[in-house]
Protein backbone atom coordinates (compact mmCIF):
# COMPACT_ATOMS: atom_id res chain seq x y z
CA UNK A 1 0.00 0.00 0.00
CA UNK A 2 1.55 3.38 -1.03
CA UNK A 3 2.17 5.97 1.75
CA UNK A 4 -0.48 8.70 2.18
CA UNK A 5 0.27 12.12 0.74
CA UNK A 6 -0.31 14.96 3.21
CA UNK A 7 -1.93 17.99 1.58
CA UNK A 8 0.02 21.22 1.89
CA UNK A 9 -3.08 23.45 1.57
CA UNK A 10 -3.64 23.69 5.32
CA UNK A 11 0.01 24.47 6.04
CA UNK A 12 -0.04 27.21 3.39
CA UNK A 13 -3.13 28.92 4.89
CA UNK A 14 -1.78 29.10 8.41
CA UNK A 15 0.79 31.88 7.70
CA UNK A 16 -1.92 33.90 5.96
CA UNK A 17 -4.25 33.57 8.95
CA UNK A 18 -1.43 34.59 11.25
CA UNK A 19 -0.71 37.72 9.24
CA UNK A 20 -4.40 38.70 9.22
CA UNK A 21 -4.64 38.13 12.95
CA UNK A 22 -1.60 40.31 13.60
CA UNK A 23 -3.08 43.10 11.43
CA UNK A 24 -6.38 42.95 13.28
CA UNK A 25 -4.58 43.19 16.60
CA UNK A 26 -2.59 46.18 15.41
CA UNK A 27 -5.69 47.93 14.07
CA UNK A 28 -7.53 47.28 17.31
CA UNK A 29 -4.66 48.73 19.28
CA UNK A 30 -4.52 51.81 17.07
CA UNK A 31 -8.26 52.33 17.43
CA UNK A 32 -8.02 52.01 21.19
CA UNK A 33 -5.19 54.54 21.29
CA UNK A 34 -7.18 56.94 19.14
CA UNK A 35 -10.17 56.71 21.47
CA UNK A 36 -7.90 57.19 24.45
CA UNK A 37 -6.27 60.31 23.06
CA UNK A 38 -9.55 61.80 21.83
CA UNK A 39 -11.19 61.35 25.22
CA UNK A 40 -8.08 62.04 27.23
CA UNK A 41 -7.37 65.47 25.64
CA UNK A 42 -9.52 67.86 27.66
CA UNK A 43 -9.42 71.45 28.84
CA UNK A 44 -10.62 73.05 32.06
CA UNK A 45 -13.55 75.39 31.45
CA UNK A 46 -15.77 77.53 33.67
CA UNK A 47 -19.42 76.55 34.21
CA UNK A 48 -22.18 78.04 36.33
CA UNK A 49 -22.56 76.10 39.58
CA UNK A 50 -25.95 77.72 40.28
CA UNK A 51 -28.38 79.76 38.14
CA UNK A 52 -27.05 83.26 37.47
CA UNK A 53 -29.43 86.09 36.65
CA UNK A 54 -28.63 89.23 34.71
CA UNK A 55 -27.13 91.95 36.89
CA UNK A 56 -25.80 89.56 39.56
CA UNK A 57 -22.48 90.50 41.14
CA UNK A 58 -20.15 87.69 40.06
CA UNK A 59 -18.29 85.89 42.83
CA UNK A 60 -16.07 82.80 42.69
CA UNK A 61 -18.59 80.58 44.51
CA UNK A 62 -21.04 80.92 41.62
CA UNK A 63 -18.78 78.92 39.32
CA UNK A 64 -17.23 75.49 38.99
CA UNK A 65 -14.44 74.08 36.83
CA UNK A 66 -15.36 71.30 34.40
CA UNK A 67 -13.34 69.29 31.91
CA UNK A 68 -14.51 69.34 28.30
CA UNK A 69 -13.11 68.19 24.99
CA UNK A 70 -11.79 71.13 22.94
CA UNK A 71 -14.41 72.31 20.47
CA UNK A 72 -14.14 75.41 18.32
CA UNK A 73 -17.93 75.62 18.12
CA UNK A 74 -18.27 76.06 21.87
CA UNK A 75 -17.90 79.48 23.51
CA UNK A 76 -16.33 79.05 26.92
CA UNK A 77 -13.89 80.61 29.37
CA UNK A 78 -10.73 78.80 30.43
CA UNK A 79 -10.48 78.07 34.13
CA UNK A 80 -7.42 80.31 34.48
CA UNK A 81 -9.59 83.29 33.40
CA UNK A 82 -12.08 82.89 36.24
CA UNK A 83 -10.47 85.65 38.31
CA UNK A 84 -11.30 88.14 35.54
CA UNK A 85 -15.03 87.52 36.08
CA UNK A 86 -15.03 88.08 39.82
CA UNK A 87 -16.29 91.55 40.72
CA UNK A 88 -18.11 92.14 37.44
CA UNK A 89 -21.85 92.02 36.74
CA UNK A 90 -23.65 89.35 34.73
CA UNK A 91 -24.62 90.72 31.33
CA UNK A 92 -27.20 87.94 30.79
CA UNK A 93 -28.78 84.92 32.47
CA UNK A 94 -26.90 81.61 32.72
CA UNK A 95 -28.50 78.28 33.63
CA UNK A 96 -26.93 76.06 36.27
CA UNK A 97 -24.38 73.71 34.70
CA UNK A 98 -24.06 75.74 31.49
CA UNK A 99 -20.67 76.80 30.19
CA UNK A 100 -19.81 80.45 30.80
CA UNK A 101 -19.19 82.39 27.60
CA UNK A 102 -16.67 85.25 27.30
CA UNK A 103 -19.46 87.86 27.13
CA UNK A 104 -20.90 87.15 30.57
CA UNK A 105 -19.00 89.73 32.61
CA UNK A 106 -19.58 93.44 32.25
CA UNK A 107 -18.02 96.21 34.32
CA UNK A 108 -21.11 98.43 34.14
CA UNK A 109 -24.76 97.60 33.71
CA UNK A 110 -26.70 99.29 30.93
CA UNK A 111 -28.87 101.06 31.75
CA UNK A 112 -27.45 102.18 35.07
CA UNK A 113 -29.54 103.59 37.90
CA UNK A 114 -31.58 106.60 36.79
CA UNK A 115 -31.15 105.81 33.09
CA UNK A 116 -33.37 104.17 30.44
CA UNK A 117 -32.55 102.61 27.07
CA UNK A 118 -34.94 103.67 24.29
CA UNK A 119 -35.08 101.98 20.88
CA UNK A 120 -35.24 104.24 17.84
CA UNK A 121 -35.77 103.20 14.20
CA UNK A 122 -34.20 105.89 12.05
CA UNK A 123 -34.86 106.19 8.31
CA UNK A 124 -32.13 107.54 6.01
CA UNK A 125 -31.66 111.26 6.66
CA UNK A 126 -32.52 111.07 10.36
CA UNK A 127 -29.05 109.88 11.31
CA UNK A 128 -25.46 111.02 10.74
CA UNK A 129 -23.57 109.67 7.73
CA UNK A 130 -20.83 108.72 10.19
CA UNK A 131 -21.22 105.18 11.54
CA UNK A 132 -22.50 105.27 15.10
CA UNK A 133 -20.51 103.33 17.67
CA UNK A 134 -21.44 102.05 21.10
CA UNK A 135 -20.53 104.72 23.63
CA UNK A 136 -20.97 107.67 21.23
CA UNK A 137 -22.50 110.76 22.80
CA UNK A 138 -25.54 111.78 20.78
CA UNK A 139 -28.52 114.11 20.98
CA UNK A 140 -32.07 113.18 20.09
CA UNK A 141 -33.70 116.07 18.26
CA UNK A 142 -37.49 116.15 18.40
CA UNK A 143 -38.27 117.30 14.87
CA UNK A 144 -41.94 118.13 15.46
CA UNK A 145 -43.27 120.65 16.32
CA UNK A 146 -39.89 122.34 15.70
CA UNK A 147 -41.19 123.90 12.50
CA UNK A 148 -44.07 125.50 14.44
CA UNK A 149 -41.99 127.21 17.06
CA UNK A 150 -38.56 128.74 17.57
CA UNK A 151 -36.39 129.16 20.58
CA UNK A 152 -36.79 132.93 20.41
CA UNK A 153 -39.04 135.02 18.21
CA UNK A 154 -38.78 138.75 17.61
CA UNK A 155 -42.02 140.65 17.12
CA UNK A 156 -42.52 143.70 14.91
CA UNK A 157 -42.14 146.03 17.86
CA UNK A 158 -38.68 144.71 18.61
CA UNK A 159 -39.57 142.72 21.72
CA UNK A 160 -38.41 139.14 22.11
CA UNK A 161 -40.73 136.37 23.15
CA UNK A 162 -39.65 132.87 24.09
CA UNK A 163 -41.72 129.93 22.93
CA UNK A 164 -42.77 127.06 25.14
CA UNK A 165 -40.63 124.51 23.28
CA UNK A 166 -37.10 125.73 23.86
CA UNK A 167 -34.84 123.25 25.60
CA UNK A 168 -37.35 120.39 25.46
CA UNK A 169 -36.49 119.69 21.83
CA UNK A 170 -33.04 118.27 22.56
CA UNK A 171 -32.39 115.14 24.64
CA UNK A 172 -28.85 114.04 25.45
CA UNK A 173 -28.02 110.35 25.24
CA UNK A 174 -25.39 107.68 24.66
CA UNK A 175 -25.48 104.93 22.01
CA UNK A 176 -25.98 101.54 23.68
CA UNK A 177 -26.35 99.37 20.55
CA UNK A 178 -26.94 99.67 16.79
CA UNK A 179 -28.35 97.42 14.06
CA UNK A 180 -29.01 98.21 10.40
CA UNK A 181 -31.55 96.53 8.13
CA UNK A 182 -29.63 96.06 4.89
CA UNK A 183 -32.81 95.67 2.83
CA UNK A 184 -34.47 98.95 3.85
CA UNK A 185 -31.39 100.85 5.01
CA UNK A 186 -33.19 101.67 8.25
CA UNK A 187 -31.02 102.00 11.33
CA UNK A 188 -32.18 100.84 14.76
CA UNK A 189 -30.35 102.52 17.61
CA UNK A 190 -30.69 101.87 21.33
CA UNK A 191 -30.06 105.17 23.09
CA UNK A 192 -29.31 105.48 26.80
CA UNK A 193 -31.16 108.55 28.12
CA UNK A 194 -32.22 109.92 31.50
CA UNK A 195 -35.35 108.30 32.91
CA UNK A 196 -37.21 111.60 32.80
CA UNK A 197 -36.50 111.96 29.06
CA UNK A 198 -37.50 108.41 28.14
CA UNK A 199 -41.26 108.96 27.55
CA UNK A 200 -40.77 111.89 25.16
CA UNK A 201 -37.93 110.14 23.37
CA UNK A 202 -39.92 106.93 22.89
CA UNK A 203 -43.04 108.80 21.76
CA UNK A 204 -41.14 110.89 19.20
CA UNK A 205 -39.30 107.81 17.91
CA UNK A 206 -42.54 105.84 17.55
CA UNK A 207 -44.13 108.67 15.55
CA UNK A 208 -41.05 109.13 13.36
CA UNK A 209 -40.56 112.63 14.72
CA UNK A 210 -37.01 112.31 16.00
CA UNK A 211 -33.55 112.60 14.50
CA UNK A 212 -30.18 111.68 15.95
CA UNK A 213 -27.04 113.85 15.87
CA UNK A 214 -23.53 112.79 16.85
CA UNK A 215 -21.49 114.95 19.22
CA UNK A 216 -17.72 115.14 19.31
CA UNK A 217 -15.85 111.97 20.20
CA UNK A 218 -13.02 113.95 21.76
CA UNK A 219 -12.96 113.54 25.51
Amino acid sequence: MPPAVVSSVRSQRRPLFAVVAVLLILLGGAGGALVFWSTGSTVDAVAARVPITRGTLLTADLFATVQIAPNEQLAYIDADQLDELVGQRAAHDVAAGALVDPGLGTAEMVPSAGRTVVGMSLPPGAEPAVELLVGDRVRVILTEPVYACTADTTSTDGTTASSACTGDLVIAGVVAATMRDEASGQLTVSVDVAEADAPRTAAAAALGRAALVLDSREQ
